[in-house]
């Protein structure tokens, strides 16, 4: 009897923990949203004309303001809906991450037994997150409201069951202590047969193990053999990596300065390639003004010959004029007053061609309109992108010039005069009379 005892309470107590369990894991609501998470605790069903309590609680994961939090319960039966609860639960003007609140309200539940009442719980939230408006609200069915409550109604059946179950249990108990017992003996029979092949298994091992043993013990001592060599030659590799270490931080400083060397040589190079352009550019231009200039000159020496020509044909004119004049000099006034008139007009076109033949040979001789002062040179250069002009290599060096000195550049009356600054300007200099300024640029 006490083995049937203790077999019934052991299989209440496993129902009602099961009960237990199933309600505790439906009687509750919960959300979690990005800046918060609440829970509402109640239980999943009420009696008719009872009172019950609903747990609220709630915790801020942001920074909230103008926090507001309603809660309301409805009761809907026959086809209506009664608000049972409904206030403002939580107000407050400012929370902080981590904020938690709880609290606990009473709802009662009418008296009268309406078809299928149940409860519906609705939670609103109100607040502002960094600033701006954000409202929630939760709806949901909440408890099923009964005359009994499916845990009274449980109890009942239990109680009759257990009644019935506890003569089955007596002859139950008693059959499956007879079999316990013969399968106990059945147990040990079978573990004795086993320990027995166990232990014979654990023998032969055991000599297995002793000679695995002793040849380990040998490939030990070989091993720290071994590692005493290879210990030496870690030590002697560790020296050569060293050495390496050194010879390479050698080379890098090495080869930092061969990269700045080709850096400035690569530099010079580029220099020197744009100087080399700039000579090409002004020799073409020369090359093209000098054969401009020779065609000129063929064509003013063929004009000057012509003109000779000209002179010589009115001097034979002239002549001839001058023997009908002597031949005519008794002839009347009119006549000789005709021919002086005709021998002017020739005399005039002689030294009119006289005078355009010398200027024409002076032209012709190339003689420049502009020389250079005695003992300076003149070049000719061409001005490039960003009006740069590049000083040519032989006036820098007879002018001393080299790369970062400074030169003066006065301009006006239609010159430009480039001057090594050999002195620091002051910088209250008055300008230069006739609107000439003076400037500083580096050398191109």
């Amino acid at each position: 009897m006490k083995s049937g005892e203790a077999l019934r309470l052991l299989s209440a107590s496993i129902i009602l923990a099961a009960l237990m369990i199933s309600a505790a894991s439906a009687s509750g609501y919960s959300a979690i949203e990005d800046d918060m998470e609440f829970r509402v605790d109640y239980p999943v069903e009420v009696k008719v004309g009872s009172c019950y309590t609903v747990s609220f609680w709630m915790k801020a994961a942001e920074n909230l303001t103008d926090l507001l939090v309603v809660f309301s319960v409805h009761y809907h039966r026959d086809s209506q809906v009664e608000t049972l609860y409904s206030e403002t639960i939580i107000s407050e003007s400012e929370v902080e991450a981590g904020w938690t609140k709880s609290k606990s309200m009473q709802i009662c539940i009418p008296r009268e037994e309406p078809a299928d009442p149940y409860l519906r719980a609705d939670l609103e939230f109100s607040y502002k997150l960094n600033g701006s408006e954000k409202e929630l609200d939760y709806e949901w069915y909440m408890s099923i409201v009964r005359e009994e409550t499916y845990g009274e109604l449980e109890s009942e059946l239990q109680s009759l069951e257990d009644k019935v179950s506890d003569l089955k249990a007596e002859v139950k108990d008693l059959q499956d202590l007879v079999e316990e017992k013969n399968q106990k003996i059945e147990d040990l029979e079978e573990a004795y047969q086993q320990l027995l092949a166990e232990y014979s298994s654990l023998k032969a091992s055991y000599q297995e193990l002793e000679s695995d043993y002793d040849r380990l013990r040998g490939e030990y001592e070989d091993l720290e053999n071994a590692y005493s060599s290879l210990d030496s030659a870690h030590q002697s590799t560790l020296i050569s990596l060293e050495k390496l270490k050194t010879r390479y931080e050698s080379l890098t400083s090495q080869y930092e300065g061969l990269s700045q060397q080709y850096a400035s040589l690569l530099k010079d190079y580029e220099s020197t390639l744009a100087e080399l352009r700039t000579y090409k550019d002004m020799y073409a231009d020369l090359k093209s003004r000098h054969e401009d200039l020779r065609s000129r000159h063929d064509e003013l020496i063929a004009e000057a010959a012509s003109l000779r020509q000209r002179i010589s044909d009115l001097e034979s004119d002239y002549q001839s004029l001058s023997r009908i004049y002597e031949a005519t000099l008794g002839e009347s006034n009119l006549t000789k007053n005709a021919l002086l008139a005709q021998t002017a007009a020739v005399a005039t076109g002689i030294g009119v061609y006289a005078l355009v033949s010398r200027r024409l040979e002076r032209r012709s001789r190339g003689k420049p309109s502009e020389q250079a002062e005695e003992g300076n040179e003149r070049k000719v250069q061409k001005i490039l992108s960003g009006r740069r002009i590049t000083i040519p290599s032989d006036a820098a060096a007879r002018l001393g010039l080299k790369e970062g000195d400074r030169v003066e550049i006065d301009y006006g009356n239609g010159k430009l005069i480039i001057k090594p600054v050999r002195e620091e300007p002051e910088e209250s200099a008055a300008p230069k009379s006739g609107g000439e300024k003076d400037k500083q640029a580096p050398k191109e």
